[in-house]
């Protein structure tokens, strides 16, 4: 009796022991879905008075609505909104850049950091791991996509699978992923961050991506190839997050999120982060007014200076309508001076200044061209394709495009091609993550200046010279509709 009683005390232990191990290890999935984990809870004592004392960690993610670091400055609305709560209480900052969300809780956890910092919004099976912050904003989906193109694009792009990619870091993740389960639609799932993502969209790796409407609005100006589609789903808010044994951190920054005050400010560096809204759409083609027999009031002097040097005299007019709409006394926020728009450099290295008449601008602008042609003639063989590479030369100058053909073989791209390939690489020239490698050797380039000032061109100088001659009385004899002698 007393065995069977052992026995039965012991089977009931064992029981309790392998029910606590699972609840451990699997949580109460009917009530938060949770799996438990190493970094589901503090292992530091850390609250805001040993901050005081030491630093304000923040964890954060490499991109620009989290922090970007550039030459001799530091970025990122997060950051700057916890750098400004920082110096409000009198707080050291130092920021760890974190790449897997698993080991950014367990920095946290451990006391590496101490705010996390990443446009988080938490999810069903991190209930619990962390306290969060009252919203700072909100955000909401939309389709990051190429924009449909008059240039055709290639094969490979068009055979890409039709899922939108998903960074792990998004805040519409957990929703997505139960999305993709009910829907026929799917969603691949990447490790890199937001930006990222859509930089695969942009070069061509991805169809189409999930992104913010906040990613949207700040990177809209900077890719006019990439269109974004707003998403039927609701907004989300974005919160830091602190050690769930942080309370006094925690009421400090909920403290300063709601002053008001605080709040105006938060709104400004929010829209600072914004920049005009683009219309979706095909990619435009530049046209002028122009007649066959009228292009510009300067056309004798494109056409006795603006010949003979590889490409028709329409090239240095559709430039000059692109660079001063014909104005030669025009004189831009930037210095560059004249028709054709020299900076004051180049100028002087080809004589001009501004009480010289037209026709030496032109001429000078062909000298130009013609040198340009020369630096490009062996990298890029065919002559198409190398007027385009003179065209962004001109615009931007050579290093800046040396640096974009080189970032574009290191992409898999064509460094021989220009549009889809090194046009893409010059607008990611606008990115610290892209101008500061040491290959790059030229710095920060507007490639959303040069993507345009390349097309706009080529599109120009295809319309000035598909427009007909005005016939000559001889040449407007028309033929009778009924014979096939010419009327008398």
């Amino acid at each position: 009796m007393i065995i069977r009683e052992r026995t039965g005390i012991l089977a009931l232990g064992v029981a309790v022991v392998v029910a606590a191990v699972a609840a451990y290890f699997l949580g109460d999935r009917s009530k938060s879905n949770r799996i438990r984990v190493p970094w589901d809870h503090p292992h530091v004592e850390r609250d805001l008075a040993i901050v005081k004392r030491d630093t304000l960690r923040i964890l954060v993610l490499e991109d620009p609505l989290s922090w970007e670091a550039r030459p001799k400055a530091v970025s990122g609305l997060e950051y700057e909104l916890l750098e400004r709560f920082a110096k409000g209480a009198d707080l050291v900052v130092k920021t760890i850049v974190v790449t897997d969300p698993d080991s950014m809780f367990m920095d946290l956890q451990n006391g590496a950091g101490d705010v996390i910092a990443t446009q988080y919004v938490p999810r069903s099976e991190q209930q619990g791991w962390v306290a969060c912050t009252r919203p700072y904003h909100s955000v909401r989906p939309m389709v990051a996509r190429l924009r449909e193109d008059p240039v055709a694009t290639s094969q490979a792009e068009m055979e890409l699978t039709s899922s939108m990619a998903i960074s792990r870091w998004s805040p519409f993740l957990e929703e997505f992923r139960n999305k993709g389960k009910r829907a026929a639609s799917t969603f691949a799932e990447r490790h890199g961050t937001p930006e990222e993502v859509l930089m695969d969209v942009l070069i061509g790796r991805e169809t189409a991506a999930v992104v913010t409407d906040a990613v949207a609005g700040y990177e809209a100006e900077r890719f006019p190839n990439v269109e974004f589609t707003s998403l039927d789903a609701p907004a989300r808010p974005l919160c830091f997050a602190v050690r769930t044994n942080a309370p006094e951190l925690l009421g400090a920054l909920d403290r300063w999120l709601s002053d008001e005050k605080e709040v105006a400010f938060r709104d400004a560096a929010i829209a600072s982060y914004q920049g005009r809204p683009l219309k979706n759409g095909a990619l435009r083609k530049r046209a002028m007014p122009a007649r066959a027999d009228s292009i510009s009031p300067y056309d004798e002097e494109f056409r006795v200076n603006g010949g003979g040097f590889g490409w028709k005299w329409q090239l240095l007019a559709a430039m000059a309508w692109k660079e001063s709409r014909f104005d030669s006394s025009a004189v831009s926020n930037k210095g560059a001076q004249g028709i054709m728009q020299f900076m004051p450099r180049t100028a002087t290295h080809y004589g001009l200044d501004s009480s010289l008449a037209v026709a030496d601008h032109i001429h000078a602008a062909k000298r130009y061209i013609a040198r340009l042609d020369t630096v490009w003639m062996r990298a890029v063989p065919d002559r198409e394709q190398r007027l385009r590479f003179v065209l962004a030369s001109y615009n931007a100058g050579v290093g800046h495009i040396i640096d974009a053909q080189r970032l574009a073989e290191r992409l898999g791209l064509d460094p021989k091609q220009w549009e889809h390939n090194v046009e893409r690489a010059v607008l990611l020239l606008s990115k610290p993550r892209y101008f500061t490698r040491p290959e790059m050797k030229n710095g920060y380039c507007k490639g959303s200046q040069v993507f345009h000032y390349v097309r706009d061109i080529v599109s120009l100088y295809d319309q000035l010279t598909g427009l007909r001659s005005k016939p000559t009385p001889k040449e407007a004899k028309v033929s009778d509709p009924g014979s096939t002698k010419p009327v008398e």
